[in-house]
C-alpha cells in the first residue's frame, strides 16, 4: 500500500527508513572535514541534516507514513538521485552494506538493494561490499554471502567484496567449495594498516583479493546513538529507542573523470529491542 504524505506531527511508528540524500551537495560535505570522515561522523551529520531539513518545519515536513506497516519514511527531497537510463553506462554505482542485526541477513540484503535501486532508478549495482560486524561465528557471514552470490549470478550485483574480515574468516570463505563467487576485495580499517600480518597479505595475494584501507567503523551506528538523535529531533520521546538494523552507504562515480557525483546513506531501524 502506498505511504501517505503527512504534514502534521510525526505519528508513532515501529519501522523507520531514512534516506540522507546526496551529502556531496548538502552542508554535510563541508561540515564533515576529511579528518573526521573516518568512523561514523559523516553518517551522523547526514542523519541530523536530513531530519532537520525534512522534519524541522512543521508546515513543510516531507516524511511519509504507511499505517498498515507502522512505517515512517524520511526522504531528503532536496536533491534528485535518480540516474537517467542514457547516463547509466557513464557512471559506476558502489554500495557498502553494514549489517548490524545478524538474525535476518537475507532480508536485510534484499531490503537494502530494493531501497537503493528504487532511489537511484537502476537495476544493477557495479560493486557491493558486505560488512557484517565483529561476528565471532562465521555462520551469518556464510549465509549472507550465499545470498550475495545468488544476486551476482542473477546479474543484480557485479564485483563483490567484504570488510573487516579476519584472516581466519577470509580463509574460510575462500576455501569453501560450496561458494563459487569469491570476494575480490577485503576492506581493512585504516587504524589496522600498520599491523596487517604478512600471512593476511600472502593469503590475499594467493587468491587475488585486494586489501583496501578504509576509515569506516564496522559498528557504524548503534541503538543509543540513533535513539539520541531521534529524540533530539522529537521523532521519538525521551524514553523511546530505535535499533538500527542496517546502514547502506553508496557512491555514484563518473567513470571517465573518477569523481563522486552522488554519495549518501540509507538507514533502517525499528522500535523492537535489539
Amino acid at each position: 500500500m502506498p505511504a501517505q504524505a503527512l504534514t502534521t506531527t510525526v505519528p508513532p511508528f515501529q519501522k523507520l527508513v531514512l534516506f540522507s540524500g546526496n551529502v556531496m551537495r548538502s552542508s554535510v560535505a563541508g561540515r564533515t572535514k576529511a579528518v573526521n570522515k573516518k568512523g561514523n561522523a559523516e553518517l551522523l551529520d547526514a542523519i541530523n541534516d536530513t531530519l532537520r531539513t525534512s522534519l524541522g518545519n512543521p508546515t513543510s515536513q516531507s516524511y511519509r507514513y504507511c499505517n498498515d506497516e507502522s512505517l515512517l519514511e524520511v526522504p531528503d527531497l532536496r536533491f534528485e538521485s535518480r540516474i537517467l537510463p542514457e547516463d547509466r553506462n557513464d557512471v559506476e554505482v558502489t554500495a557498502k552494506l553494514f549489517i548490524l542485526d545478524q538474525n535476518e541477513t537475507d532480508s536485510h540484503i534484499d531490503q537494502a538493494l530494493e531501497h537503493l535501486r528504487r532511489l537511484l532508478g537502476v537495476e544493477y549495482i557495479d560493486n557491493f561490499i558486505l560488512s557484517i560486524g565483529s561476528a565471532t561465528c562465521t555462520a551469518p557471514l556464510t549465509q549472507a554471502w550465499k545470498r550475495l552470490e545468488t544476486l551476482h549470478q542473477k546479474d543484480t550485483l557485479g564485483k563483490l567484496g567484504v570488510a573487516e574480515l579476519t584472516e581466519e574468516q577470509l580463509e574460510k570463505i575462500l576455501s569453501d567449495d560450496a561458494i563459487t563467487v569469491k570476494p575480490s576485495v577485503n576492506q581493512i580499517n585504516v587504524s589496522q594498516c600498520c599491523n596487517m600480518p604478512s600471512s593476511m597479505i600472502s593469503l590475499a595475494k594467493k587468491h587475488g583479493v585486494e586489501l583496501l584501507h578504509n576509515g569506516d567503523r564496522s559498528d557504524i551506528l548503534d541503538t543509543a546513538t540513533l535513539s539520541k538523535i531521534l529524540q533530539e529531533h522529537n521523532v521519538i520521546d525521551t524514553q523511546g529507542t530505535v535499533a538500527p538494523r542496517w546502514v547502506l552507504k553508496y557512491h555514484v562515480f563518473v567513470r571517465c573523470r573518477s569523481i563522486v557525483r552522488d554519495k549518501g546513506y540509507i538507514v533502517v531501524g525499528d522500535t523492537q529491542s535489539s
